[in-house]
């Protein structure tokens, strides 16, 4: 995502003032896990390739086509909410302006799917991950436990996560300059989108260990399920819980 001047001349300042190498990936990541319980927004952009492909299955695939469909749907959400409110918040005030981003952001992606679909991940262009100590705190308020999160290559993780695939060592790089909090996307969409609650369960499951639990079918019994099976993150997912529906609450 392009920033504006003043925002990229901060980000350089800041990646000066606090480099650290970045170490290559070890091992295989499960996608699903790494993006729960913070970035839907990474399950937001896998669904754009999923229209994709269901575009052309019915006949209407030009780029055309999959930017009106799209406009109507989650990934606009996102790229006003997510994408422009946080990079580029002046192009919300152009609405012909925003129109056009939008277009060129969608025609992009189709291109990366085409290429990622016919060439395979591009290793040229790793996932950048940040390392991190433990018990962050994140925008919405949550506080998470955990060692690695999401940086850069959003679009990158929702290509492996369309296809099934992981994070392959090859595929990654984690950068350990140190954070002060995290993103917490999910908080930031979950109203807009009008996520049900066994959407957003399903999606926390992803990161709790809960994925595909029968038993696990909301918010009480997914917490049962951790309190049960890893009593030591239970403290985090009432903390996103809590952080999670506030914010579905002020977006109501």
């Amino acid at each position: 995502m392009k920033r504006s001047p003043v925002a990229t001349l901060r980000r350089t300042a800041r990646r000066a003032a606090t480099w650290r190498p970045k170490t290559t990936g070890r091992e295989s990541l499960s996608v699903a896990e790494l993006v729960s319980p913070l970035r839907y927004d990474v399950l937001v952009r896998a669904g754009l390739f999923a229209l994709v492909e269901q575009q052309r299955a019915a006949g209407r695939g030009s780029d055309a086509e999959i930017v009106a469909t799209a406009r109507e749907g989650a990934y606009a959400v996102w790229f006003e909410k997510v994408a422009m409110a946080r990079f580029r918040p002046w192009v919300l005030q152009d609405r012909d302006l925003f129109e056009a981003q939008f277009a060129e952001r969608v025609t992009r992606s189709v291109a990366l799917w085409d290429s990622f679909r016919s060439g395979g991940f591009d290793t040229r262009h790793p996932v950048t991950l940040r390392g991190a100590r433990s018990g962050l705190p994140t925008d919405s308020g949550a506080v998470v436990d955990r060692r690695v999160h999401v940086g850069d290559g959003g679009h990158r993780l929702a290509l492996l996560l369309a296809s099934g695939q992981d994070l392959a060592p090859g595929f990654y790089r984690v950068d350990q300059r140190p954070m002060g909090r995290l993103i917490d996307n999910t908080a930031t969409l979950i109203g807009p989108l009008g996520l049900s609650e066994a959407e957003h369960v399903a999606f926390l499951a992803q990161g709790y260990g809960a994925a595909g639990v029968d038993e696990v079918t909301d918010a009480e019994t997914l917490v049962d399920y951790v309190r049960a099976h890893s009593p030591d993150r239970l403290a985090e997912l009432a903390s996103v819980l809590a952080a999670q529906r506030r914010a579905a609450e002020r977006a109501a």
